[in-house]
Order: structure tokens, then C-alpha cells, then sequence
């Protein structure tokens, strides 16, 4: 025994797992199941990250964007007296180096249609070029994207439904009549009333639906009407289904009428309507006003205040400013003797721009003049694109509108400048010849001193927040199901060892060493790791092939998420394949699962050979 070779070896394990099919079988599921869900969270966390990476390229950020350091540092006020210009040359040299650029205004204001108002996030863009680098104008689901030198607005699709500014899905009655009346002779109104279905209620109350299911399930074609609702996870009420068929909703409407539920009559709008009936509707439905809203906003003047207050200049200003800028604030502004307050009387251009920039970083208010103002305008499209923050509460409209008094009194200023590689694949993400180093590169010095180069990455700090905390805990929960599994395979090996002790010893009398005895039991327990590895690799790609190809609809759930859910993923979140991780979750399976054996195998050897022989 003491020159049994390896094969021998090999052959005793294997032999051993059906000796106790069992607990072999129980250990090999533990495995499988724990591969099989590592592989799939993986996955589908990967996939969710990649959709979301590439839809912040292609829609929010592009490959990079020049801002002001000041802005940046207080991105989220959006504070657009920190805009910059001079941007056009920055432009031509970022084009001469093979790069496409958008400037960009952002500012906050709030949106008032007939009926409603909301908060919006406002960007003030040049359409031709907004185009080259990002995709959104692709995904203008309803009517157009705007056309430069008109106060025009391409909302998302989520506010323009809360404001009333687009093509309603599923007006009420109301809503439908008012539409109709929009109509400006009987051939429009006909056309209207063509374009929408009659469609059942979206949701029906739990005890209302347990009265009606009897009542449905003696009727004709009521059980097609149970199977249009289900109950989802939040199980509030019992809702259509997304996949419920609209050319069915008359008949499903019908039978529910027929079962005796009084529902407040609804359309939908007809799922095969083109584009062309799209438009024209659009066209109906602006012509009568619905689409006209109003901007009401903040301008926001960076400037030195002529006068300010003693009190203000003492206990505010001067404790914030560093000592130099104390000194050249207290002689730009000297104390009137009668009453104490600070008038302005600094002349040189250079010592006031040091002081505003100064008052600006201490966050003196008074150095912010606010101008309110009001916009009107008119949405001419709404967006609906993969990522949800387009989708959500912004607004896009030509910047050139805005540059005088009229609009935002922009003066060729803005906020940031979208730097993508012309040609750029949109499936791809940046490469290192578009980094924040590549572009400072490609500019040569000329970028002006305040500016700087920020990666698409920069700024986006909801979705790497709900990424790192995802991935954390749902690595945390996988691996505690691979530290149970592997306690298992202790388990078993440990009973089937303690079991084997009278063999155990048998075999050290017949003289194998403790180190083919202990290969034989890490083999066996490795085995079982390969098998349940196997088994769970071919599991965790089976599950994976749908949700690589199809995702999971989570549209439900979302939609009191609102787009501030951190991941820019729309409804379908889909997987992506990962082979490095896949193969690695069999090898780590099987090396930790022959490595669990170790322990027992040890314990068991350290028994003396005579005691051993008479264990029972």
C-alpha cells in the first residue's frame, strides 16, 4: 500500500461517493445551487452595469466634459453663474485632434402647463451638434426634437405625462372629451376617436376581484379576463397585465361590465398607430394649446454687491475669506463714518474679479444676484430612451433661444463641454484615447486656468452608489450560501470519515501512509465539489441564456421609483456573460470543497491504528 500510485488512489475516492450516495447527492445540490446563483447574480449584475455604463456614455455624459472647477464642486445646486466661455476655441481644437463636442447650459426651474406644474432640470444644448455626440433626439417617441432659434422642448416622457404636454396613453373620459373637442372639425374628431381603443380598468381592488372571479369563470370569455390581471409583488390591487393584448381590451372591458364591476369607461391608445398618425395627432392636440408651457426660473448674476451691511461684512465675510483676500476686501469696500456700511470703491478690473472670485468661494449670498423669469415656450416632443433620467423630469431646448434678454442671458456662457471621439462605437465604452488625460493631451495647454476635464464617470455618484451597494450585498448573501455549502461538504466528510474509522484504520495497518489516506479523502470531497460545479455551471448558464437574451420586466416595480433609482436601466434588466467568473466559481468550488476535507482527515489520523481497528 505504501507504493499505491495515484490512479489507485483516485479510483478509492470515486469509489467512496457511491458508497454513500446520499449525503453525496445532498453535498453535490449544496454545491450546484451555490454556483448556479453565483453565476447568475454575477451576471445579471454585470449586465445591469454595462446597460447602465453605456447609456450614461450615450445619453448623459459622452467620454468626458470640461467644467468649471467651481461648478463642479457644487454640481449639485447647479449654479450657473459658474458657467464659462470661450468654449468655441476649445472646440476647434478638440476637432482638429479627431473629437466631437456639445456645449451645454444646465440650469433648475419649474415647468407650468394648462393644468399642472413640476420641477424640471433644464439643458440648454445645440441640436446638430447634441446629435453627433449623444442619442437621445433617437428616441423622440412622440412628435420631434426641437429646432434651433425657437423656444422649443423635448421633454421626458415621465414629466410630460404628469404635466398633460403629450399623447395621452390612456386618457379617462374627461381627458378623451377634452381631446375630442380639440378637434377643429368632425373629420379630426372621427380621426381622434380612431386612434384609441376602449380599454378595462388598470387596476381592480383585491375583494372586488375575489367578488368577480366566480362570476368571470361561468362566463364566455371571462376566463380571458383573469388571465389579463395578476397580482404583483406590492399585491396593493389586481392590475392588467403589460402584456394584456389591447386589440382584446373591448372584449375584456365588456365581460367585466357583464360581471357586474362599474369601472369609469377609458381608452388606449392603438398600439399599431404609425408615426404619421402619431404626428398628426400631436399637431391636433398643439394647435388647441395643450402642448404651451410656461418657464419660470432663477438667473443667477455673479457680481460685486454695491453696499453691504456692516454686520454682514464683519460677522459673514470676513471670518470666510483667506487673510490676503480680507485685506483686499476691506479696501475695496471702506466703512462709511456715519453709517458703518461697506460701499464698493475698488476700480481695477483684475482686483475685483479676485474679489468676486473670492466672495464666490467663501459662499457670500450677496455676491449672487437672482433675476426671476419667465420662458414661454412649447414641447414639440417627448423622449423615451433607455436610460431613465432622460426619461424623467429634464428638458431640452436650443440654447441659441436663450442667449438674450429674452431667455436666460446666457452670452455664449455654459456649463460644460461633452467631449466624445468622433466615430465613436455607442455599444462601446470610452477607451484610454478618450480619457480626461487624452483630451488635456489633445488641447495642448489651451485649457484656461478654472477649467478642468472630468470623466463620464464624474458626477454620476446615485449610480455608483446603488452599483457598490448591490454588489456588495449580494455578493455577501452568495457567499454565505458558499460558506453553507462548504460546511456541508465538512459535514459530510467529517461523518463519513468518523464512520470509516474501523476502515481508516484497517487501511493505515495495511500500510498506507496518512498522506494517501488523506489524498484519498481531499479527492473525494474535491469530487464532489467538480460534480456539484458542473452541475451548477450548466444551471447558472441554462438560467443566464434567457436573461442574456430577454432580462426581467420591472416595470412594476419601478414605477413608483420614479428615475432616481441610481441604475440607468429602463423596466428590462438583462445579464451579461462573464466566462473569467464563471470559470473561476467551478475551480474555487472544487479547491475549497477538496480543502474542507483536510480538517476531519486530520483529526481521524491523529487516532492511534489499534483504536481505530476496534471502533463500532
Amino acid at each position: 500500500m505504501k507504493t499505491a500510485a495515484f490512479p489507485e488512489l483516485a479510483s478509492m475516492a470515486f469509489r467512496n461517493l457511491g458508497r454513500h450516495r446520499v449525503k453525496t447527492a445532498v453535498t453535490v445540490t449544496a454545491v450546484a445551487i451555490s454556483v448556479a446563483l453565483y453565476i447568475f447574480i454575477d451576471g445579471w449584475l454585470l449586465g445591469m452595469n454595462l446597460d447602465s455604463k453605456r447609456n450614461i456614455v450615450a445619453f448623459e455624459a459622452g467620454a468626458a466634459r470640461i467644467q468649471s472647477k467651481a461648478w463642479f464642486a457644487k454640481k449639485d445646486e447647479l449654479p450657473m453663474y459658474e458657467s464659462f466661455g470661450g468654449h468655441e476655441a476649445l472646440s476647434a481644437r478638440l476637432d482638429e485632434a479627431g473629437f466631437d463636442t456639445a456645449p451645454r447650459f444646465l440650469f433648475e426651474g419649474t415647468l407650468l402647463s394648462r393644468e399642472r406644474s413640476a420641477p424640471i432640470a433644464f439643458i440648454a444644448m445645440d441640436p446638430g451638434r447634441e446629435a453627433k455626440l449623444l442619442r437621445w433626439q433617437d428616441y423622440v417617441a412622440s412628435g420631434r426634437a426641437p429646432v434651433p432659434g425657437r423656444f422649443e422642448i423635448a421633454l421626458g416622457s415621465m414629466a410630460a405625462g404628469k404635466l398633460r404636454v403629450d399623447l395621452p396613453a390612456r386618457p379617462d373620459a374627461a381627458e378623451f372629451e377634452a381631446m375630442l373637442a380639440a378637434a377643429a372639425d368632425a373629420d379630426e374628431a372621427v380621426f381622434v376617436r380612431g386612434l384609441y381603443l376602449d380599454a378595462p380598468p388598470d387596476r381592480v381592488a383585491p375583494a372586488e376581484f375575489r367578488r368577480l372571479k366566480p362570476v368571470l369563470a361561468a362566463m364566455p370569455g371571462g376566463k380571458d379576463v383573469l388571465r389579463a390581471y395578476e397580482l404583483p409583488w406590492d399585491g396593493d390591487a389586481w392590475r392588467l397585465r403589460k402584456d394584456a393584448r389591447p386589440a382584446a381590451f373591448g372584449e375584456l372591458a365588456a365581460a367585466l361590465r357583464a360581471a357586474g364591476f362599474d369601472f369609469q369607461p377609458r381608452h388606449t391608445l392603438r398600439p399599431d398607430a404609425s408615426r404619421t398618425d402619431r404626428d398628426r395627432l400631436w399637431a391636433i392636440l398643439a394647435a388647441s394649446g395643450r402642448m404651451d408651457v410656461r418657464i419660470s426660473t432663477v438667473i443667477d448674476i455673479k457680481e460685486l454687491p454695491a453696499r453691504v451691511d456692516a454686520s454682514k461684512f464683519e460677522a459673514e465675510l470676513l471670518p470666510a475669506l483667506r487673510s490676503d483676500d480680507r485685506a483686499l476686501a476691506s479696501r475695496a469696500y471702506p466703512a462709511d463714518p456715519a453709517s458703518g456700511d461697506r460701499a464698493l470703491a475698488e476700480a481695477d478690473p483684475g482686483r475685483r474679479d479676485r474679489l468676486l472670485r473670492a466672495m464666490l468661494d467663501a459662499g457670500f449670498a450677496p455676491a449672487v444676484r437672482h433675476v426671476n423669469q419667465l420662458i414661454d415656450a412649447v414641447v414639440v416632443g417627448t423622449v423615451d430612451s433607455p436610460n431613465p433620467k432622460t426619461n424623467g423630469n429634464v428638458a431640452y431646448m436650443p440654447s441659441d433661444a436663450l442667449q438674450d434678454e429674452a431667455g436666460m442671458m446666457l452670452e455664449g456662457r455654459i456649463t460644460e463641454l461633452l467631449v466624445r471621439a468622433k466615430g465613436a462605437d455607442d455599444t462601446a465604452l470610452p477607451d484610454p484615447g478618450e480619457s480626461p488625460r487624452a483630451v488635456k493631451a489633445a488641447l495642448g495647454g489651451a485649457l484656461p486656468a478654472g477649467l478642468e476635464v472630468y470623466g463620464w464617470l464624474d458626477g454620476v455618484e446615485d449610480y455608483i452608489a446603488a452599483s457598490r451597494g448591490d454588489e456588495v450585498s449580494t455578493r455577501v448573501m452568495v457567499g454565505l450560501l458558499f460558506v453553507l455549502s462548504f460546511i456541508g461538504i465538512a459535514n459530510t466528510m467529517l461523518m463519513a470519515i468518523l464512520e470509516r474509522s474501523k476502515e481508516t484504520g484497517m487501511l493505515r495497518a495495511l500500510g498506507m501512509t496518512g498522506g494517501q489516506v488523506l489524498a484519498v479523502y481531499v479527492m473525494e470531497a474535491a469530487a464532489i465539489g467538480l460534480l456539484g460545479s458542473a452541475i451548477g455551471v450548466a444551471a447558472g448558464c441554462l438560467v443566464n441564456v434567457p436573461m442574456v437574451a430577454y432580462g426581467i420586466d420591472y416595470s412594476g416595480m419601478l414605477e413608483n421609483m420614479g428615475t432616481d433609482y441610481g441604475y440607468r436601466v429602463v423596466a428590462f434588466f438583462r445579464s451579461a456573460w462573464n466566462p473569467p467568473v464563471i470559470a473561476a466559481s467551478a475551480l474555487v468550488a472544487t479547491l475549497v470543497s477538496g480543502l474542507m476535507a483536510i480538517p476531519p482527515t486530520l483529526r481521524a489520523l491523529k487516532v492511534p491504528v489499534t483504536e481505530s481497528l476496534r471502533f463500532e
